[in-house]
């Protein structure tokens, strides 16, 4: 925390406008491009936080929706999954599938390969959903999930402003310090020469 405070001063001091006479131009537009790049990101709080709502309204609608088109059922593994295992040639598990059986909302049986989990044995019972066709589908949405979306949106808007701004920041910065260079080259080299020039007696 005091680590905190002392680079908020510092950086206060820094970009500070007064009449110091040792700050140069350079320094001032500086100073103003922080100060542009500060307000820029707290702006940017406005169009975050309407991704968020935006978000949260949609998972909300889906939250209601979902249940309704989605109907949980029980299906019935027709094989052992081991059996069916697809296996690459190092001996790795690619993906274990088997031919599951279950009954659509209108009472008709559906019978389709399918993930199931490993050493599944026939005739063992799988918890899924099923959309109004009968295929299968994801579980409904949940109201943590739409919480967790809604953060990440909020978040990601944030994120990306921030990173443009401080990426327009560091090339304000790049430009200034190559021209302060330049000033400064100038200014020892303006040095030297009158270092040099003889003094008339």
């Amino acid at each position: 925390m005091r680590s905190l405070a002392r680079w908020t001063m510092r950086c206060a001091r820094r970009y500070r406008f007064d009449r110091n006479p040792l700050r140069r131009r350079s320094d001032r537009i500086e100073g103003v491009a922080v100060l542009v790049t500060l307000l820029a990101l707290l702006i940017s709080l406005w169009p975050a936080a309407i991704a968020a709502h935006v978000v949260y309204q949609r998972g909300l609608t889906a939250e209601r929706e979902e249940p309704v088109l989605r109907k949980h059922v029980t299906a019935v593994l027709l094989e052992n999954a081991a059996s069916t295992s697809t296996v690459s040639s190092q001996g790795a598990v690619l993906g274990i599938k088997a031919k599951v059986r279950w009954y659509t909302p209108d009472g008709r049986p559906h019978t389709e390969v399918m993930a199931v989990p490993a050493q599944a044995k026939a005739g063992t019972a799988l918890e899924m959903w099923v959309d109004s066709a009968g295929r299968p589908a994801a579980a409904p949405r949940t109201h943590p999930q739409t919480l967790a979306d809604s953060v990440v949106a909020g978040f990601g808007v944030m994120a990306g402003a921030a990173g443009i701004l401080f990426l327009n920041l560091a090339l304000v910065r790049w430009l200034l310090d190559r021209r302060r260079y330049a000033e400064w080259d100038d200014d020892w080299a303006a040095l030297h020469r009158r270092w040099r020039r003889p003094r008339r007696s």
